[in-house]
């Protein structure tokens, strides 16, 4: 025993199984971590597609867009969200507005709103749509983001998605991510053709308001 315990010091057999033991959790967390980023990272570039789609898609429009061109569009959005599950844990905005006169100046105006999702807590930052009287042009004026400034007549369309991002592991230091988990973006897109202020109504299709 005591000629065994002597060698034991100079005995380097099973160093490798042993450092390769004491570095596979760091491994782990580092592969984990990665595997969390990239997953986020194409959560992101998903809500950042349907933002980008949704509004050109009803941008293109050049006749005014139908109550059905909304389900459509946001069946789609469905679709595009895959894998991950943009209908129960996002939220859709799609929002037109249009420059009109007043008191000789230009002001935008919420003309109409459609929405789909599940998402709680997430409202549009354009505006709402006016409903308290028929005329649009009673509502507020509203202040489009990034200096966007639509001339008289001419209407905009912002699509604006949000999504409560699931963690697969809940490890990574994801920089980015708002306190409340909610990846939100936005696109603005002017219309092709003349302005569409109003929705054509489709004989059993329940309009998608917000």
């Amino acid at each position: 025993m005591i000629r065994v315990l002597a060698r034991l010091p100079r005995d380097r057999r099973g160093n490798s199984i042993i450092e390769f033991a004491l570095g596979l959790p760091l491994l782990g967390l580092l592969g984990l971590g990665g595997l969390e980023l990239v997953n986020y990272v194409l959560a992101y570039q998903k809500i950042e597609r349907i933002a980008t789609i949704t509004a050109d898609t009803i941008a293109r429009n050049t006749l005014a867009p139908s109550e059905r061109t909304f389900h459509d569009t946001f069946k789609a959005v469905d679709k595009l969200g895959g894998p991950f599950d943009v209908k129960n844990e996002g939220r859709t905005i799609i929002t037109g507005v249009i420059g009109v006169q007043k008191n000789g100046a230009v002001v935008n105006k919420v003309v109409w709103q459609r929405c789909a999702g599940g998402l709680s807590g997430f409202n549009s930052e354009i505006g709402r749509e006016w409903t308290a009287t028929a005329d649009y042009g009673d509502g507020p004026d509203i202040v489009l983001p990034g200096g966007v400034a639509p001339q008289q007549n001419q209407m905009v369309v912002i699509g604006e998605v949000g999504y409560r991002y699931r963690a697969l592991i809940n490890i990574a230091n994801i920089q980015n991510l708002p306190p409340d988990g909610i990846i939100r973006q936005r696109s603005i897109y002017v219309t092709r053709g003349q302005a569409i202020p109003n929705v054509t109504p489709i004989l059993g299709v329940i309009p998608a308001r917000c």
